[in-house]
């Protein structure tokens, strides 16, 4: 133990200095006191472009099933061409769709009623899905690529801006419909993506290419520990998703009283909380905290769950009340941090330690698993949250997302402590034990794996 821990620590040391090919933070740049120039540009940049595209979805409320379905077919073809498509370009190319389709819809109230409306809708839904899933594929990839030794801080901080643009997005969109109608709203985020587009375009800086090897993100799925990641994912992106058709109905029928200012206020209660606690879970994952979290988040939101409604067997001693509900929503907020934040530096590891090269091909193939798992779960979550609400009601269906998740995060506490027993939990780093490194993909003989020192 010694001896690895020593090893483990030369990796860290010499990693400051060398990086395998293809990572943007080039060896010459001295990163010791802090971020480098090209890191602090391109936390800015997709930064100001996460807000302004949460901001855009959070005008309008989520419909159409269309949108996450498509997310899930083409973020990982985008994240297996990432290498000839350009990252860069993925991501200019993805925020001007956003921009464009955003102000499109604001003109959709002026077609005919019926199917051609329909059809446009659906059509307008289809090319923004495209475009949302190039910009969050490239995004991705680009702040793992940027910030190799610390991918959980470098997510931390889109998801700030990210939930902290779920908070906003409906205030903000509410404000504009008051002041323009239905046009406005569409056509003030347009446009903000569309500058925050021009402003990404002289300020991210240039993405450098690397050498192209075989391997798709079908490789990932011949590894165990990413086929059950990939199942937590989507079960996250359901249990987010499932609130969205029921939330504010269970509200307003049990709580007639609350005014529909008070129901908005009870939606952002979640989302603001995660954006409070995401650099706080990214922080944990640098120290190497992966499973943990994960399996605690899985264990905490079972418990927001539970809470909501809350469930029938508990109904005796918790009480059903506004403040209930605040604390299961917090208690939410903070659950979904813990589990999205650490999942993805966990499918780099496992990647890494199976063969694939350190470099941003990998980054793009782990971006677009990661956003077609929970765009899968987004897109079974509404139509599952309604059957079981209409069949069971708010209580037992809420119930029901908890037992998934519960049972999720003894799936994974049992796969942790299998691991571990048989000396691969944490993920080896394969330079430290190459005889048990599986090649799947391409070898990789200069990668440095992420977090995994600690549990």
């Amino acid at each position: 133990m010694e001896a690895i821990s020593k090893g483990v620590d030369q990796v860290q040391d010499s990693s400051s200095s060398s990086r395998s090919e293809g990572l943007l933070v080039s060896s010459d740049e001295d990163s010791k006191n802090g971020w480098t120039k090209k890191q602090i540009l391109t936390a800015i940049t997709l930064s100001l472009m996460y807000l302004a595209q949460a901001i855009s979805f959070g005008i309008i409320s989520p419909f159409y099933p269309i949108f996450e379905l498509v997310i899930f077919i083409t973020s990982p073809i985008y994240g297996s061409f990432i290498q000839e498509i350009g990252a860069r370009y993925m991501f200019l190319s993805g925020s001007f769709l956003l921009g464009g389709c955003s102000l499109a819809f604001g003109f959709l109230d002026r077609c005919p009623d019926g199917v051609i409306y329909i059809v446009m809708c659906f059509i307008c839904r289809t090319v923004e899905a495209n475009g949302c899933a190039m910009l969050a594929t490239a995004s991705f990839a680009i702040m793992a690529s940027t910030f190799p030794d610390n991918v959980g801080k470098a997510i931390g901080i889109l998801e700030i801006f990210g939930g902290l643009g779920m908070v906003i997005g409906p205030a903000v969109g509410g404000v504009l419909y008051e002041v323009g109608g239905f046009l406005v709203p569409f056509a003030v985020m347009g446009g903000v993506v569309w500058l925050a587009t021009i402003i990404s375009f002289f300020i991210l800086p240039k993405i450098e290419a690397v050498p192209k090897v075989s391997g798709s993100i079908l490789s990932l799925f011949k590894i165990p520990g990413c086929v059950i990641v990939y199942i937590i994912i989507s079960c996250c992106g359901a249990s987010l998703s499932y609130l969205d058709p029921t939330f504010s109905p269970f509200i307003q029928k049990f709580f007639p009283w609350v005014t529909i200012e008070q129901i908005g206020f009870l939606c952002m209660v979640g989302p603001g909380v995660y954006a409070l606690t995401a650099p706080v879970s990214g922080y944990i994952c640098d120290k190497g905290y992966l499973g943990s979290l994960v399996v605690g988040g899985l264990f905490l939101t079972a418990i927001a769950f539970f809470l909501l409604g809350p469930n029938p067997l508990l109904s005796a001693i918790i009480p059903n009340t506004v403040v209930e509900i605040i604390i299961a929503s917090v208690i939410l907020g903070l659950a979904v941090g813990s589990v999205i934040i650490p999942v993805f530096p966990i499918i780099i590891n496992l990647a890494r330690y199976h063969g694939f090269e350190d470099n941003l091909q990998t980054y793009g193939l782990v971006s677009g698993f990661f956003n077609s798992s929970f765009s899968l779960g987004a897109f079974l979550g509404p139509t599952a949250a309604g059957y079981l609400a209409g069949e069971v009601g708010f209580a037992w269906s809420s119930s029901t997302c908890g037992f998934f998740n519960a049972a999720l995060g003894l799936t994974m506490l049992i796969y942790v402590l299998t691991m571990r027993s048989q000396g691969k939990w944490p993920i080896p780093d394969p330079d430290e034990s190459p005889e048990e490194t599986t090649s799947i993909n391409a070898t990789s003989s200069n990668s440095k794996l992420y977090g995994s020192i600690n549990a």
